[in-house]
């Protein structure tokens, strides 16, 4: 048996791309230029020598792609040599390799917990908790990288991704060029700087960039797919994409983006069967990986309706509220399921002078899952504490602003602390018909949201949260709290926005009336149609793919007057 059989960890993944992104193979590449450390060195020979066996048989899935049967006897590997970074690499490849990323992420950080320094170990961790949507995690990934990776051009690429994530747009544009000159067809800076330039509204060289970067990231087909119109001119690259989706190297995540970039592209030629079918495929492998848990879901929804009925939160308000203090109203929430119109909402609104745009901010979502792993109870300072956090996070993002928004849509579960921190702060629940909502959802490949790959799941997820928007518009004051209908949005655009505009506590600007030329960076899924003139053909969409709506049909308005109101 030769000497690269004795080191599992110049076996695995050697002919796969390299997670550093640079296009070559991992062996050719940070495979390289890592320190090799043999699993069950410290072991017994006897124990070596069945590890031995058991990597070779993960090994022979492994080669012939089948990931899914390798990951059980890398577990027994990873049982048999708990301390063994190489080994909990491995693993964490194995479940990326198959779209299972929560499993990868908790195998990745235990072989960084053991060899800190480890670049491979890093580098796939970051893949993973960008596609987890766990962007401050990611960051801190990618700052150990800007100052580890053996590469000098990955510590650029890294230091460059890290200025994207801190919001620092301008710079990050300015390194990702200087590493595009050093390196032109490098496929994760062309990716990357596409995705920037997608983001900033630069749409034609965002084209350029990501089609560049295919050949080494297909993945970037789906980015493209969002920012242009596909004709019956890209019919060579749609075909050469339906090939490339079945290629047997591409990992799960891989081929759930070319899906649904496919998807997209046949929608646009009016495919509708066809599309539908890569929606599927997409979200079918996207399901495979986590699933709504109903129980689950309803039970906190119960909690919530039952903590917080109108005596409820008025007694919480005195108890836990924090006092009001002038700028309380700097604060504007933009609430609602995802694809219901928050970002246009927010376009409009920051379209003004005085409005700036904050985008989907976190803060709340982590502050209350800190309370939360510490106690099943929240503290008035608390509250007051991270009111102030959040203000001085708002200052930053809107020097001068007399308004600063929020549009993360899942704040719609948190109105309750949002009520409880700032009781002048007005809330804005954005509605879509509901059929058009879930189908827009469906169709995105969403990164946080575990109901969204499943039509049953959605009917589920849009019924429970009709449930606590009835709860919250019962108990939140009128004069905080507004909603807007997306379709009376952009049938009556002018009166809709007006009064918004009022609602919020602004004079009248006709900026408002021209959110597409908002040149602020959007980083949601509306990215294209937030640059485009307000336009009503997504209005009534779903009619298109009536024959596959499944379990959405159930949320069709069974009222002919309520499915007039709804359209």
């Amino acid at each position: 048996m030769n000497s690269a059989r004795m080191n599992p960890s110049v076996e695995v993944g050697r002919n796969h791309p390299c997670p550093c992104g640079s296009g070559k193979k991992y062996k050719r590449c940070c495979e390289g230029k890592q320190e090799r450390v043999v699993l069950g060195a410290h072991l017994s020979p006897a124990l070596r020598q069945r590890l031995q066996a058991l990597f070779q048989a993960a090994l022979e899935h492994w080669d012939s792609g089948r990931w899914a049967d390798a990951i059980p006897i890398m577990m027994k590997i990873a049982r048999l040599d708990p301390n063994s970074p190489q080994a909990q690499h491995d693993l964490g490849v194995m479940y990326f390799r198959c779209g299972r990323l929560a499993e990868a992420a908790e195998s990745l950080h235990k072989a960084v917990q053991l060899r800190p320094g480890f670049e491979s170990a890093l580098s796939y961790l970051d893949k993973v908790l960008e596609l987890q949507g766990r962007e401050e995690e990611a960051l801190v990934a990618c700052r150990k990288l800007e100052r580890i990776a053996a590469d000098p051009l990955l510590r650029k690429h890294y230091a460059a991704k890290a200025l994207v994530k801190e919001g620092k747009f301008e710079d990050a544009e300015r390194e990702f060029r200087r590493l595009l000159a050093l390196d032109p067809g490098r496929p994760n800076a062309l990716l990357a700087m596409g995705q920037l330039l997608r983001d900033r509204g630069e749409f034609q060289e965002a084209e350029r960039c990501l089609t560049a970067a295919l050949e080494g990231a297909p993945a970037a087909f789906q980015h493209l797919a969002e920012i242009k119109r596909m004709t019956e001119i890209d019919r060579p690259l749609i075909d050469c994409m339906r090939a490339v989706v079945g290629r047997p190297d591409l990992s799960v995540m891989e081929r759930v983006a070319v899906h649904f970039g496919l998807g997209k592209a046949f929608d646009d030629l009016g495919d509708w069967s066809e599309a539908m079918r890569h929606y599927r495929q997409g979200n079918d492998l996207r399901a495979m990986s986590a699933r709504l848990d109903r129980g689950v879901l309803v039970r906190h929804y119960d909690s919530l309706i039952a903590g917080f009925s109108d005596e409820g939160l008025a007694r919480a308000v005195q108890s836990l509220g924090r006092p009001a203090r002038p700028g309380d109203d700097l604060p504007v929430f933009v609430v609602g399921m995802p694809r219901s119109g928050t970002t246009l909402t927010e376009q409009i609104l920051s379209s003004h002078p005085a409005v700036a745009a904050g985008g989907e901010l976190g803060f709340w979502t982590n502050r209350v899952a800190q309370w939360r792993a510490m106690r099943n109870s929240v503290q008035a300072d608390e509250i007051s504490t991270s009111a102030e956090d959040y203000l001085a996070l708002l200052r930053t993002l809107g020097p001068g602003a007399a308004r600063v928004t929020d549009k993360a849509p899942s704040n719609f579960e948190l109105l309750w602390v949002l009520r409880l921190a700032f009781r002048d702060a007005r809330i804005i629940h954005c509605r879509r018909n509901p059929v058009d909502t879930c189908l827009s959802i469906y169709f995105t490949n969403f990164v946080r949201q575990d109901f969204t790959w499943d039509r049953g799941d959605l009917a589920f997820q849009y019924r429970q949260y009709e449930r606590l928007m009835d709860h919250w518009r019962s108990v939140l004051p009128p004069d905080r709290f507004a909603e807007v209908q997306y379709e009376a949005l952009v049938a009556d655009r002018e009166a809709e926005t007006r009064r918004l505009i009022a609602f919020i506590g602004l004079h009248w600007d006709d900026a408002c009336l021209a959110p597409e030329r908002n040149p602020r960076v959007v980083r949601t899924a509306s990215r294209w149609q937030a640059r485009q003139p307000v336009y009503k053909t997504s209005v009534d969409r779903w009619r298109r793919y009536e024959p596959w709506l499944g379990e959405l049909r159930e949320l069709l308005p069974t009222d002919p007057a309520a499915a007039r109101q709804e359209s």
